[in-house]
């Protein structure tokens, strides 16, 4: 969790401690029921759904991130035996995700202009006979292709699971019976200390729903050093640092 929502969540605390502490709202027990278990019910209805919605959809994105990461290192690994070759997609695939690396955005090359895919393409046509012929037996476009037709697919299909967000009103819902909810609470009016904390503790809790929303809404709950994480993965693995970490533990 970033330092900005843990500052947020402190303040909300402290506001909303004061609010129940010291502020009277005077109004018939009955009606107060009615209040809390109808607002209760409508935040819980509306946000298990939509959490459930882009929890979803965050689950999607990872398992697209994972298989684009996946090919890259395939078609890197598949050319081992061709090194001119394999030394070309070493520069374009370290050149896609040194951007990745640098900007901090998992999707830059999805939402910026990019010719990854072109370079790998224009790579493939340049394959000589005499490249060929080293690999007895096989064909080197075996599989090839139906790799960079998978990594253009992951690239549309990312693009639309990105702008899979919250609309306007959706949010509206939310936020109208979070309100509800937490200002419901402070309803139910009590001399018990204990009673009160738990208040706090039950608004706290709606308050942090509205913020796993939000989170899952706009991707941050990947964390601040996920992008890097990716990118330095499969640098790695272009420099041949395991190879290399493997020789020097054999000396």
């Amino acid at each position: 969790m970033r330092t900005f929502h843990i500052l947020l969540i402190i303040g909300f605390i402290a506001l909303y401690s004061f609010f129940i502490f010291f502020i009277d709202i005077d109004i018939e027990l009955d009606v107060a029921s009615e209040l809390i278990v109808a607002s209760v019910f409508f935040f819980a209805l509306f946000s298990g759904f939509f959490i459930a919605r882009q929890n979803d959809r965050y689950t999607r994105i990872i398992d697209m991130i994972a298989e684009r990461d996946g090919l890259f290192s395939y078609l890197y690994r598949v050319f081992g035996l061709i090194p001119r070759m394999q030394s070309e997609m070493r520069k374009i695939i370290k050149a896609h995700y040194t951007k990745i690396l640098e900007s901090n955005n998992w999707a830059h090359n999805e939402f910026n202009p990019s010719t990854t895919i072109t370079r790998l393409t224009q790579t493939m046509g340049s394959i000589t006979k005499e490249e060929t012929d080293k690999i007895d037996g096989h064909s080197p476009y075996d599989g090839i292709w139906d790799a960079i037709l998978q990594l253009q697919q992951l690239r549309k299909k990312i693009i639309a699971a990105y702008q899979e967000r919250l609309l306007i009103f959706q949010w509206v819902l939310i936020y109208v019976f979070a309100g509800l909810v937490i200002l419901s609470f402070h309803f139910l009016q009590t001399e018990y200390f204990l009673v009160d904390v738990l208040k706090i503790i039950f608004g706290t809790a709606v308050f942090l729903v509205v913020i796993l929303i939000k989170q899952l809404n706009d991707l941050s709950i990947f964390g601040k050093d996920f992008s890097r994480s990716i990118a330095r993965d499969v640098i790695r693995i272009l420099d041949e640092v395991d190879v290399k970490e493997l020789d020097e533990k054999k000396l």
